[in-house]
C-alpha cells in the first residue's frame, strides 16, 4: 500500500471507546491506513494474496513491526497485545478476521460509508462510523453490562481476606486491563487462582493487592495458569456455551463458580506439593 494519499475520519470517533486508548486509537488508525483503497494483488510471506477495498494482509509479528517502528522499547506494544484489541474491535463489529496458517485478512467493516465522499452523505442518514459508537445498540442481549469495580474489589477481599477499597487507583488498574480486551470472568480467575496460591503464604500473602494482581507486567501471565488448570480438568465451557445449550442465567452462573473453586483447589494442590518437596 503506498504512503501517499488520505483517509476519511470522523468526529463521532470521539464516542467510541478507542478515544480513551491512545494505543488502541493509533491500532485503529493504522488498520484504516494500511487497507486497500482498490482491489489489489501482493505477495505475503512467498504467495500472492488478492484484496478487495477495505481489506489488508497482516501476521501478528508484522503487525507489532509496523505499530511499533520507531517507537521507545519502553512504549512498545507487543504483537500479542495488537492481536488481542484487533479482536475486540471485531466483536465490536468494527472489522473482520478471516486467518490462515500463514497469514491473515482484516476487511473493515462499512469501509465505503468510512472513506466516501463527504458530499454522498445526507442528514437523512445514519452516521458512517455507527459501530464505533459506545452507545451503538443499547439493548443488545451480547452487550456486556458495565463494569461493577466495586464487586470485582470485594470479591478480592473476599478471597484473599484484605481489605482493599474501591479507589480511583484500583479502578484505573481494572479499567487498563479491560482496555486490555479483559473480562470481569477473567479477573475472577486470576483472583481466585492466585489467592489459593499465595493467601496462606508468609512470604506472597503480601502481593494479594491490585497493583500486582492487576498489573500489566502480570495480569496475563496470571490468567494463562489459571485457564491451564481448567483447561486440564476439562473444564473449558464458556457462558456463551451455555447460552447455546439452553442453559438458565443461573445454571451458567453456577458453572463458572464451580470453575472459579476448581481453581483454588487446584491452587492448593500445587502449593501443597511445593511444599512436600521443600
Amino acid at each position: 500500500m503506498s504512503d501517499q494519499g488520505w483517509i476519511s475520519l470522523y468526529r463521532k470517533i470521539q464516542n467510541s471507546f478507542v478515544w480513551t486508548n491512545s494505543d488502541q486509537l493509533k491500532l485503529w488508525l493504522l488498520i484504516l491506513m494500511k487497507a486497500n483503497h482498490s482491489e489489489n494483488k501482493f505477495l505475503f510471506n512467498g504467495e500472492e494474496i488478492s484484496v478487495s477495498k477495505g481489506q489488508m494482509v497482516t501476521g501478528v509479528n508484522v503487525l507489532g513491526d509496523e505499530f511499533n517502528a520507531g517507537v521507545k522499547p519502553v512504549n512498545r506494544v507487543a504483537g500479542r497485545t495488537l492481536w488481542r484489541w484487533i479482536k475486540k474491535f471485531e466483536k465490536e463489529q468494527m472489522l473482520s478476521i478471516k486467518s490462515t496458517p500463514k497469514y491473515s485478512v482484516i476487511s473493515v467493516l462499512n469501509w465505503n460509508d468510512y472513506q466516501q465522499s463527504d458530499k454522498l452523505l445526507s442528514s437523512s442518514r445514519q452516521a458512517p462510523v455507527k459501530h464505533l459508537s459506545t452507545n451503538n445498540n443499547d439493548n443488545n442481549e451480547d452487550k456486556e453490562p458495565p463494569v461493577d469495580y466495586a464487586a470485582l474489589i470485594n470479591y478480592l477481599n473476599e478471597k484473599s481476606g484484605r481489605a482493599f477499597h474501591n479507589t480511583e487507583a484500583n479502578r484505573k488498574l481494572i479499567k487498563a486491563r479491560l482496555n486490555d480486551g479483559f473480562t470481569k470472568k477473567d479477573f475472577q480467575k486470576v483472583i481466585a487462582y492466585k489467592s489459593a496460591e499465595w493467601k496462606d503464604n508468609a512470604d506472597m500473602s503480601k502481593y494479594l493487592r491490585p497493583n500486582t494482581l492487576f498489573a500489566t507486567t502480570h495480569f496475563d501471565d496470571y490468567l494463562n495458569e489459571a485457564n491451564t488448570y481448567i483447561t486440564s480438568q476439562g473444564k473449558t465451557n464458556t457462558t456463551s456455551d451455555g447460552q447455546r445449550a439452553g442453559k438458565t442465567a443461573e445454571e451458567i452462573t453456577n458453572k463458572e463458580q464451580e470453575h472459579l473453586k476448581e481453581i483454588e483447589r487446584r491452587a492448593r494442590e500445587v502449593k501443597a506439593n511445593n511444599e512436600h518437596r521443600d
